[in-house]
């Protein structure tokens, strides 16, 4: 097992990073009472792809498992607190991806590939275009550019005129209106929020 900060890793980031990335948050104990500590960093098993424990600002390390996440808080017990629910229970939770910059992880692409399938048997069920030939492309162009900084604390809505005209940048000989509803799905599909 490899394991390794997740702010030391350059090129791996959170798969869903809205909701599970702890990093500044306080911590409290079972009695919701401050510690005077924060999550300082979180440590990513490179192997299975998980962020295995979270490190304390005063240095201790703390299984992820146990952790039980608040709205903006993180509780150093294992135990359910009213309002919170164990990150262990949470499906995906410390799940990473390694890519940099505006690349994508080829692992990402084929976890997201049954998805990708799908969406375009019921979005493009009546057009004569081919997933493979036609669409692919699209489909990871959304899920690529939601993992990237500029986009991803961005709701597609947000985002959709940037996207649209960084598209067509790279993609000058396509139309992104007849590509828009796979570009949004790999966008919010990567987001979580598919």
């Amino acid at each position: 097992m490899s394991r390794i900060a997740l702010s030391n890793t350059g090129d791996w980031k959170l798969e869903f990073p809205q909701d599970q990335d702890v990093r500044g948050w306080p911590v409290l104990d079972k009695n919701n009472a401050e510690t005077g500590l924060r999550v300082e960093d979180m440590i990513v098993d490179t192997d299975q792809k998980m962020v295995d424990a979270v490190v304390f600002t005063d240095g201790t390390e703390y299984p992820a498992r146990d952790l039980s996440i608040g709205d903006g808080v993180v509780y150093a017990t294992a135990d359910a607190i009213d309002g919170a629910q164990r990150a262990g229970d949470i499906d995906g939770y410390g799940s990473t991806v390694p890519h940099s910059g505006h690349e994508y992880s080829d692992d990402v692409i084929v976890d997201y590939d049954p998805d990708y399938r799908r969406h375009y048997e019921t979005a493009y069920a009546d057009h004569d275009r081919d997933y493979d030939d036609d669409l692919v492309h699209a489909y990871r162009y959304g899920t690529e550019t939601a993992y990237h900084d500029d986009y991803r604390n961005r709701a597609y809505v947000d985002a959709e005129t940037d996207l649209q005209s960084d598209y067509l940048a790279r993609y000058p000989d396509r139309d992104y209106g007849a590509d828009r509803s796979a570009v949004r799905y790999g966008y919010n599909r990567a987001r979580g929020a598919v």
